[in-house]
């Protein structure tokens, strides 16, 4: 009744015991549902503790997160219009600012098709964006001299596949819309 066939079934039941609940454990962990972000002068809307209240909140909530907004202090921001998966994104390696200029999916090798990620419709908010003189240094918030920069900003937003949306000459705010990501800059002035 106890014999070695009987000790073989249990260690083989034992073993597939183990299997199932190596399997369940791994199926329960959740998996990564907030994006990663460490730099310290990056910030996200809603914040990472946010997002993270409200996914132990409403499960589920990251996956669809309205008007998405990522951005670097000093430098600008993004808001992805409509609904955007946010679960897992590691932002520091998908979203770069540089002085007047922003990147997302720099590497094309990691950019996901139009539509999906990040690589879908935003308003881009870039900051610092000033009409100056290259001899003396004056910045002209009115007059011809803008009204020319002011046409430059939304030839070469065009030339880039961006629409104009606003340029506000005393903050230095432009603001453009993208329907899909690459690399977006205007240049030195």
């Amino acid at each position: 009744m106890f014999g070695s066939s009987n000790h073989f079934s249990y260690h083989r039941l034992l073993k597939f015991f183990q299997f199932c609940l190596q399997k369940f454990i791994t199926a329960m962990v959740p998996k990564k549902t907030t994006p990663n972000l460490s730099k310290g002068d990056y910030f996200t809307e809603p914040s990472l503790e946010e997002l993270a209240a409200k996914e132990r909140d409403e499960p589920g909530y990251c996956c669809h997160v309205t008007d998405f907004v990522v951005g670097r202090q000093g430098y600008g921001s993004i808001k992805f219009l409509g609904e955007t998966d946010v679960r897992g994104l590691d932002l520091e390696s998908v979203v770069e600012f540089n002085n007047r200029e922003v990147a997302v999916y720099k590497d094309e090798s990691k950019k996901p098709p139009v539509g999906e990620g990040l690589n879908k419709a935003a308003v881009v908010t870039m900051l610092n964006v000033k009409c100056r003189s290259r001899k003396t240094g004056e910045t002209y918030t009115d007059g011809p001299k803008l009204d020319r920069y002011k046409e430059k900003l939304v030839k070469k937003g065009q030339e880039q596949g961006a629409e104009f949306v606003s340029f506000d000459s005393v903050k230095g705010e432009l603001k453009f819309r993208v329907k899909h990501f690459s690399s977006y800059g205007i240049g030195e002035s």
